[in-house]
């Protein structure tokens, strides 16, 4: 480490930023709900393309006080607003001003946190705009429009998909790239190539390096060339945190050349990480910034080291090892942020990798001839065509093998830490040649970061009432069983996605072993079936789907049982008096009877009771107050009660609440939901009788744990 200063000053500087970031992250932004305000900005990046353009602005101010520091613009009206806009305007705009969320799940992507990192306090929907400075940036507005040429261009020459994927490859531009190839490339571990990584930067860099030294100028003239051309590449295709890091790693290339001195890759790593920290110091807790910066920390310590003599030189040793590398060193940072292994992505990766230089090359190629020549540029992408096509039979062909996804859950921070100490020690043994001696040094640190550490503890029972806006999931865990009751959500769109599978896949949830549906309500079931229909049900397992036992049933109720009865998932009836037994766990059913004849959805919501030791929950789906009287005569005090109808007036009655008279009473509704949930007067009731009320709105996930004699509430805001 003498002889790399550089690595040195960067684990100082990182474990600094981790620090500051334990003592206490700065506040940002204020808290924005949707006020209008009128606000004036400079343009300094302009996004997508067509319909889909938004802008980045700097130096808000709200007449002339400042206002924040940067805004992301987005159009909020049916007009082409953005059309005209060019990069250093200066604009007026009026629009809706809000507040980017924060997490209200755990597993839940935290915007607030991306967008706090780039120094983007709100978004706002702008609905008017003038330009009050027409004066703008000519080489940043020459490169985005050069952007827009070469994004047309792919859409004329290659299908719409593909074109999506050559975009995002070539020009950063994501905004026509499909979410299933995205999630197909993600799932197989091969999103790293719509990235511009320092793959593409080589294969440009290189080439044009190569070529003007060759044929045209004198070497320091060329790299200067090069360096330029590559600065522009990168402002070109937005200035990614994986750009920055390639073309800073690339000038350090050309300029060891020029110098006469020995490319260091580790120390050239290091000094590009240290520029991008000392610019944005929060970019460290960014997972494109660990995985780009891990991915070339294991190339080089998998590959360079270790291609001694004989067949180690061989490219398919070195594509093994760098993949395997790869995989090794950005594993912990994937685990925490997806909380699933993708099994299979070290052998996808070798058998794609090698065709990545010939597709950037025909790519590059084929896009700046068809501006002259369709017929040519079509001729060359016809073989960037089928590239992607063999791309997306390999990623099908492995996402179809047994164990494709593995949910590990989230790793803790001692475990990543336990986790990278051990990959230390295997490369310490590994070069002083006691291999066997370093492999179980690997083995048991990799066992140890997958080792599930966020379940419920022993003998405890936990309900969960996820925050999925205005709609209503509970979960509930004990003895190694997991049951949903009800997913859904009326405000949050793909809830199952970004909310329900996330919060599950945090835990290290493989399987769902029951879920109950109360009733029919897209706010209770949109979730449920966007995980029932989905190929592969996100990677998790369904076990059999419960729905209340009634004579007639509604459209939505039929739906339900056919997409189940599709997707092969057993569907089961419960009504009144129907049990289900986990250990010492008992949920039963109180309502609806056989024979009741219901007038609304609702009505014949399932009312599931809940009974663990001396705690006992209630939970009662959409009731309302006149299925309530029938099962006044059952019902006891109790724990735990999830309010009915999401604190709606129709449910909760005050002869109802006087009879259960829960201790603990959570409330699942979307913040400014245009029901006015909760009502007042429900909350009022319910503090009466002598109830802690808590509201997904203001805590976001509310979790009751109790081990059958005392119980706790965990809230995640």
């Amino acid at each position: 480490m003498r002889k790399r200063p550089l690595c040195v000053a960067l684990v100082i500087v990182v474990v600094i930023l981790f620090l500051w970031r334990l003592l206490g992250e700065e506040n940002l932004n204020g808290e924005y709900k949707g006020g209008k305000k009128y606000l004036t900005c400079q343009v300094t990046e302009i996004s997508g393309q067509s319909d889909q353009i938004s802008l980045t602005a700097e130096d808000v101010t709200e007449g002339e006080i400042p206002f924040c520091f940067r805004v992301k613009l987005y159009n909020g009206s049916r007009e082409a607003l953005f059309s005209k806009i060019k990069i250093g305007n200066i604009i007026s705009v009026y629009g809706e001003v809000v507040s980017f969320s924060k997490p209200g799940n755990p597993g839940q992507f935290n915007e607030y946190q991306y967008y706090s990192e780039q120094k983007i306090s709100y978004r706002v929907f702008v609905q008017s705009l003038t330009i009050k400075d027409s004066g703008y940036n000519k080489i940043k507005q020459w490169l985005h429009e050069i952007r827009g040429v070469f994004f047309r261009q792919m859409n004329r020459v290659l299908p719409e998909r593909e074109a999506g994927i050559m975009s995002a490859m070539l020009l950063g531009e994501k905004c026509a790239l499909t979410e299933e190839i995205k999630e197909l490339y993600q799932e197989n571990g091969i999103a790293h190539i719509l990235a511009i990584s320092g793959l593409h930067i080589s294969v440009i860099g290189a080439g044009l390096f190569f070529l003007l030294r060759r044929f045209i100028m004198p070497m320091r003239v060329a790299a200067a060339v090069t360096g330029t051309v590559l600065f522009l590449y990168g402002e070109l295709t937005g200035f990614p945190i994986a750009t920055q890091r390639a073309v800073l790693m690339m000038l350090c290339v050309l300029g060891a050349r020029c110098l006469g001195r020995r490319y260091d890759l580790l120390s050239a790593l290091s000094l590009s990480a240290l520029i991008q920290l000392f610019l944005r110091p929060g970019v460290l807790f960014q997972s494109g910034f660990l995985l780009s910066y891990g991915t070339v920390l294991g190339i080089a310590l998998f590959v360079e080291p270790f291609t001694g003599a004989g067949w180690e030189k061989s490219r398919v040793w070195k594509a093994v090892s760098g993949s395997l590398g790869i995989y090794l060193v950005t594993l912990p940072v994937l685990l925490y942020s997806y909380y699933e292994i993708t099994t299979y992505s070290v052998f996808v990766n070798i058998m794609i990798l090698p065709f990545i230089s010939l597709l950037l090359i025909l790519s590059v190629a084929g896009a700046g001839i068809s501006l002259f020549s369709l017929f040519v540029g079509r001729f060359l992408f016809g073989t960037v065509y089928y590239i992607l096509r063999y791309y997306e039979f390999v990623c099908r062909m492995a996402a179809h093998l047994p164990f494709t996804l593995i949910v590990t859950g989230c790793p803790a921070w001692w475990q990543i830490s336990g986790y990278y100490a051990g990959l230390i020690g295997w490369c310490v043994w590994r070069k002083r040649k006691k291999e066997k001696k370093g492999l179980w040094i690997l083995i048991l640190a990799f066992l140890l970061l997958i080792m599930p550490v966020t379940g419920t503890g022993r003998g405890k029972l936990s309900i969960t009432n996820m925050d999925v806006g205005q709609g209503d999931c509970a979960c509930i865990r004990f003895a190694g069983k997991t049951i949903l009751v009800d997913g859904g959500s009326t405000d949050v769109e793909k809830v199952a996605k970004y909310r329900i599978s996330k919060f599950l896949k945090y835990y290290g949830i493989r399987t769902i072993d029951y879920i109950f549906i109360t009733h029919s309500d897209s706010d209770h079931t949109s979730g449920i079936m966007e995980m029932v229909e989905e190929e592969g049900h996100m990677g998790l397992q369904i076990g059999e789907v419960i729905l209340p036992k009634i004579k007639k049933t509604d459209e939505a109720y039929r739906q339900i049982e056919k997409s189940c009865a599709k997707a092969d998932i057993r569907v089961r009836k419960m009504g009144k008096g129907g049990w289900l037994y986990i250990g010492a766990l008992t949920v039963r059913c109180l309502h609806p009877y056989d024979s009741y004849d219901w007038s609304e959805v609702n009505d014949y919501s399932l009312v599931l009771e809940l009974t663990y030791g001396k705690f006992r929950g209630i939970l009662t789906g959409d009731l309302g107050q006149e299925g309530e009287e029938l099962l006044n005569k059952e019902l006891l005090n109790t724990d735990y009660l999830k309010v009915g109808h999401h604190g709606s007036e129709s449910a909760s009655s005050e002869a109802f609440l006087k009879r259960l008279r829960p201790v603990i009473s959570v409330i699942s509704a979307g913040e400014k939901n245009r029901y006015g949930h909760p009502a007042e007067e429900v909350v009022k009731r319910l503090k009466d009788t002598g109830s802690k009320v808590y509201c997904t709105i203001d805590r976001g996930a509310v979790t009751v744990e109790t081990d059958g004699e005392k119980t706790e509430v965990k809230t995640y805001k």
